[in-house]
């Protein structure tokens, strides 16, 4: 049955997914796009809803696709054009978009703090392509948790997801947490605390790091707030040796992660 109007229940559902607020309150997220979908069910994802529309079924992908779905225990369900145009915030829609089950949330969870040797905090950062991007970077170079404190942009915005291309299926990522919350458990698991700054701060190459360590980068234009830089047991900077003031905060938390990363290895 083709969903067609704007107030079919489904599209009323999906479409308050596009708000932070309606993401919290169903405990579901948007995905858009064939690749995210097979990535997202590669990946263990729980689907809830999908819709796709009728040029999905004229490729060979689009039906493998629609298939893998199926296999979930989700039927997909036909959705005029424009209807998925307007739930899919693209200009050029895939042809299909999937709801899926957003993580249980895991600060409760002592093996989030007691595991692993690097985390990633965020602190403020506001643009859906810079996190995307820093948990794509993340993921690549070995980060094996994130946190996303209180002020920065939704880890599942649609825009993060399409720039992260597929690291937030694959990251375990805590979100809107609290700077008191997240610094008691780092300090109870003896993680040592490495904030960026352009000043009041030492150069990267000059410092060592440990083997279980808490990178924290900052708001775009605000940088790192003074919380977790009075908080840290290293503020260190990127030496540069141009012109420019700074840089993109994606980029520096590239540089700073491949450089905690060498370190590390080489000690």
């Amino acid at each position: 049955m083709l969903i067609s109007s704007r107030q079919n229940p489904l599209f009323k559902q999906l479409n308050a997914l596009n708000s932070r607020s309606g993401r919290t309150k169903s405990g579901l997220y948007l995905l858009e796009g064939v690749r995210l979908v097979e990535e997202a069910i590669a990946s263990g994802i729980s689907i809830k809803y999908a819709v796709y529309s009728s040029h999905l079924e004229r490729n060979q992908r689009g039906v493998e696709c629609l298939a893998a779905v199926a296999k979930t225990g989700v039927s997909p369900q036909l959705m005029d054009d424009n209807l998925l145009c307007e739930l899919a915030n693209t200009e050029r829609p895939q042809g299909i978009l999937v709801a899926a089950q957003l993580p249980i949330a895991l600060a409760d969870d002592l093996r989030f703090w007691s595991e692993g040797g690097l985390w990633l905090l965020v602190d403020g950062v506001q643009d859906p392509g810079n996190l995307g991007t820093i948990l794509r970077t993340a993921e690549a170079l070995g980060v094996e948790r994130v946190v996303c404190l209180k002020g920065t942009v939704d880890p599942y915005n649609e825009k993060v997801i399409r720039s992260a291309m597929g690291a937030i299926f694959r990251l375990p990522i805590l979100h809107d947490q609290g700077n008191e919350v997240v610094l008691s458990n780092l300090r109870q698991q003896a993680v040592q605390i490495v904030a960026s700054a352009l000043t009041d701060s030492v150069p990267y190459d000059q410092v060592a790091f440990a083997a279980r360590l808490a990178l924290v980068v900052g708001n775009e234009g605000a940088g790192v707030t003074s919380f977790w830089t009075e908080a840290a047991d290293l503020v260190v900077q990127i030496p540069i040796v141009g012109q420019a003031e700074s840089l993109n905060v994606a980029v520096a938390t590239g540089i700073l992660l491949a450089q905690i990363v060498q370190k590390r290895r080489v000690s």
